[in-house]
């Protein structure tokens, strides 16, 4: 009697632990799938509204970079008749810096007339502070990106070169205890630098073209937790 108890005790405990450990897995496997539906909603639900919202983003982003490009380009080209300007002032002091130097005269500065007329070409040009303005849209738009970077090089480059321009003409003395007026204490301008500066300038939009084009193709600009470092 005591086998048949124990034989039966055991055969209702492995039953019932046969149907706690079914029922368990019931249980799991609907919260399971029910994991999984409420997952499924949610990326539904995140591509339904962020779709709509990457292609917004997407358009502001196209708008302001060629903003950008437009005004960087345009002042570019104002600063090529500067950048000439500027070049040839440079050359002409250099020239008379030397002319002092073999005949033995001291240096008097470039003639007012000419350096009137240099002066009219630089300030036609203006400054970049278009590009300056467009470039902060650029960040507000693309913080951290490679567009961003490229377009604060831009700006970079279109304030060295007119403070180049602004520059023209000015010479250097080699020491503070020196006579400026002696042609062999003078440094003269290297009529170059201003032109050379200009093509810097040239090759950081092209790099900024080239920036602003790849991040446009990238498949995400809005995508999961990191969106906001890559986009």
């Amino acid at each position: 009697m005591d086998g048949e108890v124990t034989a039966a005790l055991i055969g209702g405990a492995s039953g019932l632990a046969g149907a706690l450990l079914g029922g368990a897995a019931a249980v799991w496997a609907a919260k399971h799938q029910g994991r999984l539906a409420v997952q499924t909603a949610l990326e539904t639900a995140r591509s339904t509204y962020l779709g709509p919202l990457d292609t917004a983003r997407r358009s502001a982003q196209r708008d302001v970079f060629a903003t950008f490009l437009t005004v960087s380009q345009e002042w570019a080209r104002a600063a090529e008749a500067a950048t000439d300007a500027a070049r040839q002032w440079d050359a002409h002091v250099a020239d008379a810096i030397e002319q002092c130097r073999t005949e033995g005269h001291l240096y008097m500065g470039v003639n007012a007339e000419l350096r009137q007329r240099w002066d009219r070409s630089i300030q036609r040009c203006g400054a970049p502070q278009r590009v300056t303005e467009a470039a902060q849209h650029v960040l507000l738009e693309a913080a951290t990106t490679d567009v961003a970077r490229a377009a604060q090089n831009v700006e970079q480059q279109a304030i060295r070169l007119m403070s180049l321009l602004r520059d023209a003409g000015a010479t250097q003395i080699e020491s503070d205890s020196q006579s400026p007026d002696d042609p062999s204490n003078l440094v003269p301008p290297y009529s170059g630098r201003s032109p050379n500066q200009l093509r810097a300038l040239k090759d950081a939009i092209e790099a900024f073209t080239w920036a602003a084009a790849a991040h446009l193709n990238s498949r995400d600009t809005v995508n999961g937790p990191d969106a906001s470092n890559s986009a």
